[in-house]
């Protein structure tokens, strides 16, 4: 019970001891007076406050700030918003479906034809003057080509008298022909079958009178001799020691004539002599219906001379009036061949029939 007294004492001279610690050491020891005097004076002194250091702390990373989106701020519709009444919107008119694009259509491929340039112009079956006679065609008629011959020399085009024809390529203006292709359906190129030519028959020889119980056979009876060729009374057999050596080579080939007159150009050409040297002193040997035309036996060709016509080149030329023809008029059927110098016959002998309409003939004849 006495202790805590005691215990009180010591406490409260500790607490003493550490308030003049903390005060400072003037409180113990006072400055001396001006006189010499100990009497300790109490000098004021400010409390200095003590810094205690601060321990540095690692940087911290600070995330950056990041938008926030703003806040959306409802306004409330006032009296008189609330009180009107809401417009009716006239309804959207339905929109009026996309058109889809369509692409532009191709442009149409141009036609190649074909556009008769000659006067008037022979069409055949065949891509060659050897070819057959299709029909006839006249100048400014256009026609839509369907092929080629393998040289470009001749066109089939569609159509003439219902069918296919081929028409010679210097005789017509072709257009757009980029496109023609080589005919699939090319007949096959005819072979002219010459006549034979004429031969006189010899006298028939008499077989002398015999027995009556006797009559032998008779002996050494000469062959009959081939007939002539049809129409073809006048031809003759071949002169010179040459034979039969011209051959048609070009044509025949028709055309109209208005004139009413039958007309021929020909060509005689040696093809062996500078590619096709014209030829002199040849004539035409014709009939019809077995009656000689000395008309064109009269007229000569020109050598070295060369003539480009509608229907080919020529260096003879010759006509008659259907009214001096057999019959009054130019359709027939005519036999011709060739006349040398001497007027005797040089080639085979050759058929042709002139349709109405018709009138003008090109040939062309070549001895090489």
């Amino acid at each position: 019970m006495h202790k805590k007294p005691q215990q009180r004492v010591v406490a409260a001279i500790s607490l003493f001891m550490i308030a003049i610690l903390l005060s400072g050491c003037s409180l113990l020891f006072g400055g001396r007076s001006s006189e010499g005097d100990p009497t300790p004076e109490v000098e004021d002194r400010a409390v200095v406050p003590t810094f205690t250091p601060t321990p540095e702390l690692p940087p911290t990373e600070i995330p950056a700030p990041t938008a926030e989106a703003p806040a959306v701020v409802e306004i409330a519709p006032t009296e008189a918003e609330v009180a009107a009444p809401a417009e009716e919107s006239a309804p959207e008119e339905a929109a009026a479906p996309a058109e889809e694009p369509t692409e532009p259509a191709p442009s149409p491929t141009p036609v190649p034809k074909v556009v008769v340039s000659a006067a008037a112009a022979n069409v055949r079956t065949g891509p060659g003057t050897e070819y057959g006679l299709a029909g006839a065609v006249n100048q400014g008629q256009a026609f839509d080509v369907v092929g080629k011959n393998a040289d470009g020399t001749w066109w089939q085009f569609c159509c003439v008298n219902g069918q296919q024809a081929w028409v010679f390529g210097e005789l017509v203006s072709v257009e757009n022909a980029d496109g023609v292709t080589v005919a699939q359906d090319i007949p096959p190129t005819p072979v002219p079958v010459a006549a034979a030519p004429v031969q006189q028959a010899p006298a028939p020889t008499v077989a002398p009178a015999a027995p009556v119980e006797e009559a032998p056979a008779p002996t050494d009876v000469p062959e009959a001799a081939p007939p002539p060729p049809a129409g073809a009374v006048n031809a003759g057999g071949c002169g010179g020691d040459d034979g039969c050596k011209f051959r048609v080579t070009g044509g025949p080939t028709l055309a109209p004539n208005s004139g009413g007159e039958l007309k021929f150009q020909l060509f005689f050409m040696h093809s062996g002599v500078d590619g096709g040297q014209p030829q002199g002193d040849y004539r035409l040997g014709i009939e019809k219906d077995g009656q000689l035309i000395s008309t064109f036996a009269d007229t000569t060709s020109r050598a070295l001379d060369k003539n480009q016509g509608s229907m080919g080149p020529y260096n003879y030329e010759a006509k008659i009036a259907a009214s001096d023809l057999p019959g009054g008029s130019l359709e027939g059927n005519y036999s011709f061949w060739v006349l040398d110098g001497n007027r005797e016959r040089d080639s085979d002998v050759y058929q042709l029939f002139i349709p109405a309409g018709q009138g003008e003939v090109w040939i062309q004849f070549d001895q090489g």
